[in-house]
């Protein structure tokens, strides 16, 4: 299991848990009138006559009614985000009947409470105000809000989780990729998060800085940060591939800028017509057909693969094979002059055929060792 399948997992455990608290009573609501009172006072909003229902079963009803009415009672502390009062109200329900089928799913509960206890409960229910709140969690001024916050919180689970609360909102819905990375280096950072945590938070810092175009600088980021090996193996990978974009692209552009310069000499060396028979001779044109079009028939009857990668690929190399008939007129014709246009040439081919994937399918780089 992933570290964020994890995180997730606990999000979704406590408010299963709450859940299952909900639901356990109601099964044994029927059976004891001041809880279903309760029940009934709840469902209706008014909260203090179902806090005076549950209250008197503790304190008037047999065993059973008794701890359902300590059960509720935390609950309702729960649900207000009285959390001191949740936590002591669980245990109070466990040790008066901790053979109850509803106990389990009170000590989870219990659990989860005691460790997001740092700061008295405070930092929890701050965070758990917007969590649980959609117009707060959406809300840009109540996340920059929550994320000073949690600056001010002691080191633990809290104030991870606040972070990276902020940071996938920031991420994701709000479009806001630059603040995310910035989120998301602090928890990586954070030394008082718990390690699956910062691996979480490093893996979006590495997905922030790929929206921005700034691999090569998540690797750098993540330099000074405890994330597994993994995690940096996914940064240098991305980093290296916008070196060698940067590269391709500086190849291509070198060659463009002597493919003018050899137009600009062809035509004043009255040369047109021989580059123009040189463009037209069948052989490359079909050699390339054939690399493209025939490439792209096979993949795509073979597994139906998308055709448009090869088709880039084609448009791109026939775009090279053009400069060079263009360089090859123009250009000198001792050895040496030959073989730096050959080499520009393949690097230029090599360039086409990474842009091409880097765009299209980067999974076929990851097939090359890239």
């Amino acid at each position: 299991m992933t570290a964020r399948t994890q995180v997730r997992a606990r999000g979704a455990a406590r408010i299963l848990a709450l859940a299952g608290l909900v639901a356990a009573g109601a099964a044994s609501a029927q059976e004891n009138p001041r809880i279903e009172a309760g029940r009934a006072a709840m469902e209706a909003g008014d909260t203090s006559r179902a806090r005076a229902s549950f209250t008197e079963a503790v304190n008037r009803g047999d065993a059973v009614e008794a701890s359902l009415g300590e059960y509720y009672l935390a609950l309702m502390s729960d649900e207000a985000l009285d959390l001191p009062a949740a936590l002591a109200g669980y245990r109070h329900f466990v040790a008066r009947d901790p053979g109850s089928r509803f106990a389990a799913r009170a000590m989870a509960r219990i659990d989860d409470l005691e460790a997001h206890s740092e700061g008295r409960f405070v930092p929890l229910a701050a965070l758990e105000r917007v969590r649980r709140s959609p117009d707060l969690s959406n809300d840009a001024h109540a996340l920059e809000a929550l994320d000073a916050q949690a600056g001010t919180w002691p080191p633990g689970n809290v104030r991870a989780e606040a972070w990276l609360l902020v940071g996938e909102a920031y991420l994701g819905r709000m479009q806001r990729p630059r603040d995310a990375a910035r989120v998301f280096l602090r928890l990586a950072r954070d030394d008082g998060a718990s390690a699956a945590m910062r691996e979480l938070a490093a893996t979006r810092l590495v997905a922030a800085r790929a929206v921005l175009g700034e691999s090569v600088r998540a690797e750098q980021e993540l330099s000074g940060a405890r994330v597994t090996d993994a995690v940096r193996a996914e940064a240098a990978v991305l980093a290296r591939r916008v070196r060698l974009g940067r590269g391709a692209t500086w190849v291509l552009g070198i060659l463009g800028a002597a493919t003018a310069a050899g137009i600009a000499a062809v035509l004043r060396r009255g040369q047109l017509s021989e580059v123009l028979r040189r463009w037209r001779r069948p052989m490359p044109l079909v050699q390339l057909a054939v690399l493209t079009v025939g490439g792209a028939a096979l993949a795509k009857a073979s597994d139906d693969h998308e055709v448009r990668p090869f088709l880039l690929l084609g448009g791109g190399v026939l775009a090279v094979y053009l400069a060079a008939v263009v360089l090859n007129v123009a250009g000198g014709t001792t050895p040496g002059a030959r073989a730096a246009r050959a080499a520009v040439c393949v690097l230029a081919v090599l360039s086409v055929a990474f842009l091409t994937m880097l765009r299209c399918d980067p999974m076929m780089l990851e097939g090359i060792g890239l």
